[in-house]
């Protein structure tokens, strides 16, 4: 894990503090409500947090799959970066799943839209880049979400229909 990335883990945690705070305060934490605020913190804290003090080498990367010939001139940083896009939105597509009754293209398409909304701000914040590819990765990264939630579910009615029903001592005699 990179510093920057450490920090942005800090922040994201810090800022999930203080937005839970609150809450607790008047007692309108829920487990939906600190699932979605911890979330929520810890994207913004990644995708804006830390500040960098480097400006990138262009502001707006248009090609998509850039990051494939990425991973061949800079080893394995641009690969992981890609990786970690897609991780950041597979809780929002397991949300999306259990509490949103969302279907996975709209799951996939909300997805989108919170990435086109993070892409087209970091096109006014200083020193971030707008990149086709981040588009791709996170509604990649919500549609796997909303699956793996799914396969989640069915496993687990599974499991409960062949779950052996327990014998009381009553049954014994």
């Amino acid at each position: 894990m990179t510093n920057a990335q450490l920090a942005s883990t800090q922040w994201g945690l810090f800022l999930s503090v203080v937005f839970l705070l609150p809450q607790l305060f008047f007692r309108q934490l829920t487990w939906r409500s600190a699932t979605i605020t911890t979330y929520a913190s810890m994207l913004f804290a990644a995708t804006f947090l830390p500040m960098q003090t480097v400006p990138p080498r262009q502001a707006v990367q248009l090609v998509p799959f850039q990051w494939v010939a990425d991973t061949f001139r800079d080893g394995q940083i641009a690969f992981d970066q890609m990786t970690l896009n897609v991780l950041l939105f597979v809780p929002l597509g397991a949300m999306l799943m259990f509490w949103g009754k969302r279907t996975v293209g709209q799951a996939a398409l909300i997805g989108y839209g919170v990435s086109l909304l993070i892409e087209g701000s970091q096109l006014m914040w200083a020193n971030r880049i707008f990149d086709v590819d981040d588009l791709i990765t996170n509604t990649t990264g919500t549609a796997l979400g909303w699956l793996g939630a799914l396969a989640a579910v069915k496993v687990y009615a599974r499991v409960k229909a062949v779950e052996v029903p327990q014998r009381s001592l009553a049954d014994v005699r």
